[in-house]
This record gives structure tokens, sequence and C-alpha cells, in this order.
């Protein structure tokens, strides 16, 4: 009788892991998923700095600058620097949403 307790205390105790290592799985699915779509998000806000960014760079090239000597250039070239980095930080967000949507 003791071992058929035993047995039967094992298999249950098997049976709740099981179960819980399911319920598990499927909040780690459910966590990837929304952390995808976090990343998906960022990657759009990101791809719309970079394009505001540009068409500040582009304002700049076009500006014509005040009285005496200057320009704009150096405010233009930090705008494409700044629409770059965006863009960039934009795939790699892009990237990590695909690799945790396909999960």
């Amino acid at each position: 009788m003791p071992r058929r307790i035993s047995a039967l205390v094992c298999l249950s105790a098997v049976a709740l892991l099981a179960a819980g290592s399911v319920g598990f799985a499927a909040e780690v699915v459910k966590q990837d998923s929304e952390v995808a779509a976090e990343y998906k998000s960022e990657a759009t806000q990101l791809l719309d700095k970079a394009a505001h960014h540009r068409k500040l760079a582009a304002n700049y090239k076009s500006r014509t600058p005040p009285k005496g000597s200057g320009s704009y250039a150096s405010v233009a070239q930090h705008c494409e620097k700044l629409a770059k980095y965006y863009e960039d930080a934009a795939k790699e967000a892009e990237a990590v949403s695909s690799e945790l949507s396909k999960q």
C-alpha cells in the first residue's frame, strides 16, 4: 500500500509540474509577442524621428545664412547623422521584433 501511495504522489507531482510548465510556456510566448509588439512600435517611432531629422537637414541645407560668414552646413550634417542613427536603431528594433515573433 505505501508503494502505491508513493507512486500516486509521485505521479501527481509529475502531472502538476507538467501542467505548470505548459502554463509557463504559454506565458513566455505571450510575453514574447507583447515584447515583439513593443519593439515594432519603437521601430515605427524611430523611423518617424529619422524622417523628421531628414526634413530638418533639408531645411537647413536650403537656408540662407544670416549676415556675415557662416552656414548651416554643420547643422544639416548633424541632422543627417541623427537620421542615420535613428534608421539604424529602427532596423535593430525591427530585427528583434521579427525574431521574437518567430518564437
